[in-house]
């Protein structure tokens, strides 16, 4: 809509107006570990991009090249450049093509909701719905837009994280639904393996939910038929990246140092998370039992959100749930994911009314206002801790506590609204039937 066009114009506007008048808050905000991480920062995205095109003295990937060889040729041509302004474009696009696809996966939604509903529902919700630009509110959020200017990839993340919940929602129409889920999730396994499995329980549980009375295929076989693509879709990606993408024929090495040393522990740094702390107070030869202990608690979480929503209106809403219990227990978490996933829940949930649009806003104002306030404190614990030596490390570790109980909370009111509706939903069908 024009709305829309609009609000993601003034978005872009914003972010490359800020970017030329303040061109070191760019460069600072490019070594925040608030937005950005080992994995997905600017700087090893632009090693990566020197490492490709041949213009650096090593010959083998590094630690120094842990971002996915995809990304890194998304970017490089862009990151090639001294120029602040040029590095931002494909941050800008990404989120640009994020909003578009939050906003056909809240339209598709409702598109599937009108559907299943008769005239009279549709009617009584018209009078009392209002509209809401998902452009607007992705595109015109604080987080999202210092994000976009600390340049790092998980632009990308969020990206593909988008596009497996729009290819995943209309199963019950679109035939080539496994096929563009499976794709989809097997390159956000390359880029983000935790969201990737943070989602998986979630998808399975909705493609197996499907009827064949009215789909004419069984939950079961399109959900063989979805873990078959996504199979096939991973295998694809990795030969091409060996071929064609990775330097050096160093494949295994890639795998390790872009996606299987999240999971080990590797580059952790002082960030936002829980990980790191408790990390560095482990005992060394306890430290592989924990990363497996710590790391399964996201799954373990994942796995029994799916299970509750099984007969749930919407069992996908599980996924998206499941992605806030993995950024909690991230091991290089930002202040970003969590800010999208909000809005992830609020797009879904709204459109497939597992949520009241006002239950929906809350969450996102939430979580917004407790990644601003996270921001502000940690940047002033740490300058009191590291660079004026007035404070001492408790003061930055009260800082990640509280960002963890923030999720927590945000987690628990997400799903204390879904469940809450769902027990509604069952008083109203039985005093129908009775």
């Amino acid at each position: 809509s024009n709305n829309d066009l609009c609000l993601a114009s003034l978005g872009i506007l914003l972010r490359f107006a800020i970017a030329y008048i303040f061109p070191s808050l760019v460069a600072n905000l490019s070594n925040r570990f608030e937005f950005v991480t080992a994995f997905d920062a600017f700087n090893h995205s632009k090693e990566f991009a020197h490492l490709f095109l041949g213009r650096s003295n090593e010959k083998a990937i590094t630690s120094s090249s842990r971002v996915s060889p995809f990304v890194g040729l998304l970017f490089a041509p862009f990151y090639d450049s001294d120029n602040v302004l040029v590095s931002i474009v494909p941050c800008a696009i990404v989120d640009l093509m994020t909003a578009i696809v939050l906003s056909q996966l809240y339209e598709r939604g409702v598109m599937i909701r009108n559907a299943k509903e008769d005239e009279e529902q549709q009617q009584k919700q018209q009078k009392t719905n209002t509209t809401t630009s998902i452009v607007g509110l992705y595109m015109l959020n604080p987080i999202i837009i210092l994000a976009c200017l600390s340049r790092t990839t998980k632009s990308v993340q969020f990206l593909l994280t988008s596009l497996v919940f729009h290819a995943a929602l209309d199963v019950e129409r679109n035939k080539r639904s496994p096929t563009m889920t499976g794709g989809a999730l097997a390159m956000l396994s390359l880029v983000h393996l935790p969201s990737a499995v943070a989602i998986f329980p979630g998808l399975l549980v909705h493609f197996w939910s499907v009827h064949e009375s009215e789909f004419g295929i069984s939950g079961r076989k399109l959900t063989l038929h979805l873990l078959l693509q996504y199979m096939c879709a991973l295998g694809t990606f990795v030969n091409v990246a060996d071929i064609y993408v990775v330097p050096n024929d160093e494949l295994k090495e890639w795998l390790r140092v872009s996606i299987f040393d999240r999971y080990a522990g590797k580059e952790l740094q002082p960030n936002v998370g829980l990980h790191w702390y408790v990390y560095s107070l482990m005992w060394k030869r306890f430290l592989t039992w924990y990363c497996i202990a710590f790391q399964g608690c996201g799954i373990v979480c994942s796995l029994a959100i799916a299970v509750r929503f099984v007969r749930s209106q919407s069992p996908l809403f599980s996924a998206c749930v499941g992605l806030l219990c993995s950024t909690a227990l991230a091991s290089h978490p930002t202040l970003g994911e969590l800010v999208f996933t909000t809005i992830l829940i609020l797009t879904h949930g709204t459109s497939t009314r597992v949520l009241e649009r006002s239950e929906a806003i809350a969450i996102v104002a939430n979580g917004t206002m407790i990644t601003l306030a996270i921001l502000c404190l940690s940047f002033v614990t740490l300058r009191a801790w590291l660079e004026t030596r007035t404070g001492n490390p408790n003061y930055f570790f009260a800082v990640t506590l509280m960002y963890a109980v923030g999720q927590v909370y945000v987690t628990h009111e997400s799903l204390t609204f879904a469940l809450s509706k769902k027990k509604k939903e069952k008083k109203v069908t039985t005093a129908k039937e009775e």
